[in-house]
């Protein structure tokens, strides 16, 4: 019995730190409280100012493009961290003009979701309908919308077939018969 010891040791020990060992009794992972970057909040500030009336204005966009690339270096350095970090990088992203800059958005949500940051949780589904939208598909949460001037607020292209409203509702969207349109989306 005593050669089978170390065998059955080593066998407990990938067993418990393997990654099957979780199991939905097992307790969540505990976040590490990780202080939020300033600058990036400065940069999130000026990003939802701009949007105060309803959307930027042409010469904003320029300024959008410079605080993409503020951002960019931040994580490229490593300086964005905490889940609200990610937050207000993939918001930044998302009032970007290139599906590459939704992607992106949408990353940085999904990173503040599992950095324990809720918000994440609507920007996922608004960067992934932007995204779908950029690249000639349907939107699929049903976040965003299109504003002319003197005509009513639509609801861009939306496949309204493929999610349910439980999902809908699990990311913090409106099920689809309560959607209207909202200011700055």
């Amino acid at each position: 019995m005593k050669p089978l010891a170390p065998l059955l040791a080593a066998l407990l020990l990938l067993t418990a730190c393997g990654p099957s060992a979780r199991t939905d009794d097992a307790p969540a992972p505990v976040a590490v409280a990780v202080a939020d970057n300033r600058a990036l909040a400065a940069l999130f500030r000026d990003d939802q100012a701009a949007r105060k009336h309803g959307g930027p204005d042409p010469m904003e966009s320029l300024a959008d493009a410079e605080r993409r690339d503020q951002v960019r270096a931040m994580l490229d350095r490593g300086e964005v961290r905490s889940g609200r970090d990610y937050w207000r990088a993939g918001f930044i992203f998302q009032h970007g003009d290139r599906p590459e800059d939704f992607l992106l958005a949408h990353a940085l949500a999904t990173a503040a979701l599992s950095q324990g940051e809720p918000d994440g949780a609507w920007l996922a589904a608004a960067s992934l309908d932007r995204y779908l939208l950029a690249t000639g598909r349907p939107q699929i949460y049903g976040t965003q919308f299109i504003a002319f001037s003197n005509q009513p607020t639509i609801q861009s292209a939306l496949d309204r077939d493929l999610l349910t409203d439980a999902i809908r509702k699990a990311t913090r969207v409106p099920a689809l018969a309560e959607q209207t349109p909202r200011p700055g989306h």
